[in-house]
């Protein structure tokens, strides 16, 4: 193969034209993006690159993956060479330096000589700045309950960011928050940064990895806005009970709640203790709401769509026998009902 063909780009003849004939392709072959990437023989990023459109996909992958689907790469495409493409990045290049230090060029002999000095009398004693993750692979987890809860954690109050992955979580949930920490551990074998909120009442759990970013888009996770993408339950975890009773339970202790409704009849006050899970994902709420239902829990959903609400004694003693909690904070309210189910103590 000559080098011209290998290096050579492929430029489509409109936006978004890129990123549909590689989403084409992953449909087409129902592959993910790392497997792709495999058949590519490239990486995972280069491939997200390419998806993005940040950069030309490379006349060989092209074609590759048009006898992979067996379709013709779009029409009107442009093949751009690639020593013109090398001459335009070394441009940009040398423009950016002359800004930056006045000069280009140099002893490149001598550039190096200087920096192994530097590094053995200054670098290799330098700490990491601060946020700075050094490239180490992360654990890559089988499918399992305890993945599953963490997926459940993440569709709830967690997020996926192009370089990191967080979970948010108020500041009093100590001992929920040391338990996340352990699963994230666990998994991945990571030690994840607790961070708190300079002008809020919480605490976000970090892990910079791009290689976890990855992993959680494999599984079903999203990277960005969940409420604008609709997020769900991933199929992985529906197709099994175990899973999904785990992943029900990772949301609930993050965006659900234990509560007790109390009123007055003719003087008398009557309290029931409820359970309650929110999210503003409509696809969410069908999923949790039909998983509740095959475990025999009773269920109704508010008017806005946005509940699912668990509000008859039997289903609520299910739902903690069932299902259960992690949280501490939902594990005394379960205390303090039980206690004045005894007639001990009140409610509240």
């Amino acid at each position: 193969m000559s080098e011209q063909f290998k290096y050579n780009r492929i430029k489509f003849n409109r936006k978004g034209g890129q990123k549909e004939y590689i989403l084409k392709a992953k449909k087409i072959l129902n592959l993910t993006e790392s497997k792709l990437a495999q058949k590519l023989n490239i990486s995972r990023r280069t491939l997200t690159e390419w998806k993005n459109e940040r950069i030309t996909i490379s006349q060989i992958a092209a074609i590759k993956i048009s006898k992979l689907i067996n379709l013709p790469i779009p029409k009107n495409h442009k093949v751009i060479d690639w020593r013109l493409h090398l001459q335009k990045a070394g441009r940009i290049g040398s423009r950016i330096k002359l800004e930056m230090y006045g000069s280009v060029g140099g002893d490149e002999k001598y550039r190096k000589e200087k920096w192994r000095q530097w590094w053995k009398e200054v670098g290799q004693y330098k700490k990491n700045p601060k946020g700075f993750q050094s490239i180490i692979k992360i654990k890559i987890p089988p499918k399992s309950k305890l993945l599953a809860e963490f997926t459940g954690i993440m569709l709830g109050d967690g997020g996926v960011n192009q370089y990191h992955i967080s979970v948010t979580l108020s500041n009093k949930e100590k001992s929920y928050i040391s338990y996340v920490d352990h699963i994230i551990r666990q998994l991945f074998g990571v030690v994840p940064k607790i961070q708190k909120h300079k002008h809020a009442k919480a605490v976000s759990i970090f892990v910079n990895r791009k290689q976890l970013v990855d992993f959680c888009q494999e599984i079903g996770l999203v990277q960005g806005n969940k409420v604008k993408q609709q997020i769900d339950i991933p199929i992985w975890i529906k197709e099994n009970r175990n899973f999904t009773r785990e992943c029900v339970r990772g949301l609930v202790d993050t965006d659900g709640c234990f509560y007790t409704n109390s009123y007055y009849v003719n003087g008398k006050k009557y309290s029931y203790f409820k359970i309650a899970f929110t999210s503003a994902s409509l696809p969410l709420i069908y999923s949790v709401t039909k998983a509740l239902i095959n475990f025999g829990i009773n269920v109704r959903i508010s008017k806005n769509h946005k509940d699912v609400r668990i509000e008859d004694g039997k289903s609520v003693e299910r739902y903690i026998k069932e299902i259960g909690t992690h949280n501490h904070k939902h594990l005394e309210k379960i205390r303090k009902w039980k206690v004045a189910l005894n007639g001990k103590a009140p409610v509240c």
